[in-house]
């Protein structure tokens, strides 16, 4: 089968977690014998063309390396462009779209694979071949914003041959949010290299025990009310620290809220780092916290990370979390927004290494079953043969 997988998010080296799992689907499709070729966009100083054994990956030029500010920046489907990025959207769009025809007319796939419905979605929906679409969150999450991307998401769905999300909440979402559209939805969890995040458990705790935040500094994902949890814990005499990783446009905000709450020499800020180091975070940590907010999380990835790394966690009931955290069974669950049902979540489980215990081992078990890069392949090799054959079909 001759597979055109089309992406605004690809890793840019080794280790880079962005667009991590579209590789993975990509690769373990090569590896099963099928010819697989990658749009991405190019980012500086990276080659335009490498083949990865069984995999090509091309990359499209859509500005000068200075100017390519569009994509890998966490932001596409938020309203936090800025100006100079919006003037380099179309460029980008134009560039995409075109490396995407030339592509197909190329190659001529049996399936393209899209992953997010904007824009790779949008630009993929004439190229000749069945269209499978994968929503990953942040592009349903855009549909609660705008008329207009509902009745963009509408056309594009409604030609996919099908479409797939990673948790059964974000499935429900989407089938509620655009009732009329009769594409199947399937949920097909992204994989996971589970064994490289277990190597975590190798790694000695810190002391005094680390509880962790790992992704986007962003409003939605609750880490104001993570601060608020951690001053009461210190206020409280309990002996922690706390470390947020990632960048974001919230990061001199959220700076300012824990300098106000005293915490200046409590947490540790930390830029993101490369997967292969992501392991030795999580391992290193008593407690991984997830604290987003209303529906703006469409699973969790790290808190799936964690609990192969031999992390307990904690998050809140917020879209698909729940689907990974079982409360009292593979981690606890705190009220969105509670700062002080937070704290109280972490007093106990940092106070209970037995309960940490097994609830880290309930969560491993599970997440290795439903993650596993095997199993979530075959998966999506079923999807597309059933693309293929129904197109026959007709």
């Amino acid at each position: 089968m001759r597979i055109l997988v089309a992406t605004h998010n690809y890793p840019r080296h080794d280790g880079d977690p962005a667009g991590a799992f579209v590789r993975r689907i990509a690769f373990g499709a090569a590896a099963a014998g099928h010819d697989v070729t990658v749009v991405a966009p190019h980012a500086p100083g990276l080659p335009e063309r490498v083949d990865e054994g069984g995999l090509v990956l091309e990359r499209f030029r859509y500005a000068p390396d200075a100017l390519e500010r569009v994509a890998y920046r966490g932001d596409m489907h938020r309203a936090t462009l800025t100006p100079g990025r919006l003037l380099g959207l179309p460029l980008f769009l134009l560039a995409f779209r075109r490396a995407l025809y030339k592509t197909a007319s190329r190659i001529r796939p049996d399936v393209i694979h899209a992953h997010w419905w904007l824009p790779a979605g949008w630009l993929s929906t004439d190229l000749g071949a069945p269209l499978v679409v994968t929503v990953h969150g942040s592009d349903v999450r855009l549909l609660d914003r705008s008329r207009l991307a509902r009745a963009l998401a509408r056309r594009v769905l409604a030609r996919a041959a099908a479409v797939t999300t990673v948790s059964d909440f974000l499935a429900r979402d989407l089938t509620a949010t655009l009732p009329n559209v009769s594409t199947i939805v399937h949920t097909a969890p992204m994989p996971i290299d589970v064994e490289s995040f277990a190597r975590g458990k190798t790694v000695p705790k810190a002391n005094p025990p680390r509880i962790l935040y790992a992704g986007n500094l962003l409003e939605s994902k609750g880490i104001d009310t993570l601060l608020r949890a951690f001053a009461r814990l210190r206020s409280s005499g309990v002996d922690s620290r706390l470390k947020i990783l990632g960048e974001g446009p919230a990061s001199s905000s959220l700076r300012r809220l824990a300098s106000e709450l005293g915490l200046d020499r409590d947490v540790e800020w930390a830029k993101f780092v490369t997967q292969d180091a992501m392991p030795a975070e999580y391992g290193a940590s008593t407690i991984t916290v997830l604290p987003t907010k209303g529906n703006a999380e469409g699973l969790g990835l790290s808190l799936v990370e964690a609990l192969l790394a031999g992390c307990a966690v904690v998050g809140t009931p917020a879209g698909g979390i729940p689907e990974v955290v079982q409360d009292e069974e593979t981690g606890l669950l705190f009220r969105d927004g509670d700062s002080e049902d937070l704290a109280a979540k972490l007093m106990r489980l940092l106070g209970d290494p037995t309960l940490r215990a097994r609830l880290q081992e309930c969560g491993e078990a599970r997440v290795r079953e439903r993650f596993a890069p095997q199993s979530a392949v075959v998966r999506f090799l079923s999807i597309y043969d059933a693309a293929v054959r129904d197109r026959r079909a007709r």
